[in-house]
């Protein structure tokens, strides 16, 4: 509620994915852990006063209430993995315990009722509970992004630099793009710059980010490196585009795999070879030596910091002037239109 980072979800963590997520509130603004909160406390005052109570009517209300939470978390617990592994594609072990455990005490519930037919009636009551929860929060999430904002001071620009640009540099607007190699959101959006920025008014200028702590300052080093090797193939890039700036586009390309329905990062290994059947082994040699490679991750690692809020730390990122948005799109058309409107 009051927009901290969470304990555990630090940056570059798939808790932080999926919690940054247009998934993760309610109506876009109410987080889905609250009414989660009053139902797991339901089921704890429902459970205690079927245990102590002498109450016979209220031992059977508590009863009755509690098969009807047990089906409303059954299915919800079924919706956000659902989520977690179709929409977000990311899984936070923290919310997957909790689902677990939301499981597990429902079928035991259901378990032990089943055979009474009005407890079947309170449980499907609860599941159509549940289903409707589902529904609302299918449609009340936000369309498109999920995170934004400005930056008070300046940031660091690219303009004037000699740096891998999608569309014309000189478009009238220019895009900062931050994604890192093994993020699978990045490699989506992707194909949808070039799409865009064939329209001639907005360029996009490609900034290697990369999530991983042995490289990226901004990324806790507490974390569990999720990217390993991102810092490699990022610098690889580079290095082709300071060795020959036409073959950094087709290479670029192959990393992410365009084409490729079961897509999966670039081992490094791999992407040293077509580097170096690209460009050859001495000049991506001499390429990875060249100390501009180091200045434009640094400067890209600031982008990301400065414009990194408080408990959100989602890629791919589009920078403008001092103006930042992480989008959640699904087509070039609604990438766009969100650049219009917040860029």
């Amino acid at each position: 509620m009051s927009g901290t980072q969470m304990i555990g979800c630090s940056a570059g963590s798939s808790c932080d994915s999926v919690m940054s997520s247009r998934w993760s509130n309610l109506f876009g603004v109410l987080p889905v852990s609250l009414p989660a909160a009053g139902l797991y406390l339901a089921f704890i005052i429902c459970s205690i006063a079927c245990a102590v109570s002498d109450d016979e009517e209220l031992r059977s209300m508590a009863q009755s209430f509690m098969q009807a939470v047990a089906g409303a978390v059954l299915v919800a617990s079924l919706w956000f993995i659902a989520l977690q592994l179709f929409a977000v594609r990311e899984f936070c072990r923290y919310c997957m315990a909790t689902h677990a455990v939301g499981i597990i005490i429902s079928l035991a519930v259901i378990y032990r009722s089943f055979g009474d037919g009005k407890a079947r009636l309170w449980m499907l009551g609860g599941a159509a509970a549940g289903i409707l929860f589902a529904a609302v929060h299918a449609l009340t999430a936000p369309d498109s992004i999920y995170d934004s904002g400005f930056v008070e001071e300046d940031l660091p620009t690219t303009e004037g630099m000699d740096v891998p640009v999608i569309g014309n540099p000189d478009a009238s607007r220019v895009v900062e793009v931050l994604f890192d190699y093994q993020c699978s959101h990045c490699r989506t959006m992707h194909p949808w710059l070039e799409e865009i920025a064939a329209d001639g008014d907005i360029a996009f200028v490609l900034c290697p980010s990369p999530l991983s702590p042995s490289c990226n300052p901004y990324i806790p080093r507490d974390v569990e490196d999720r990217f390993t090797g991102s810092c490699d193939l990022a610098r690889l890039a580079l290095a082709v585009w300071t060795a020959e700036h036409e073959k950094f586009f087709e290479f670029d390309h192959w990393l992410f795999g365009y084409g490729d329905d079961a897509w999966l990062p670039r081992p490094v290994s791999e992407a040293r070879e077509k580097a170096v059947s690209l460009i050859g082994e001495a000049r991506l040699s001499e390429a990875l030596s060249d100390p501009w490679i180091d200045s434009y991750l640094a400067l890209a690692f600031e982008l990301f910091g400065r414009t990194t809020s408080e408990g959100h730390s989602g890629i791919p990122r589009l920078i403008s002037g001092q103006q930042w948005l992480v989008p959640e799109a699904s087509s070039a058309v609604e990438l766009r239109q969100l650049l219009e409107q917040i860029l």
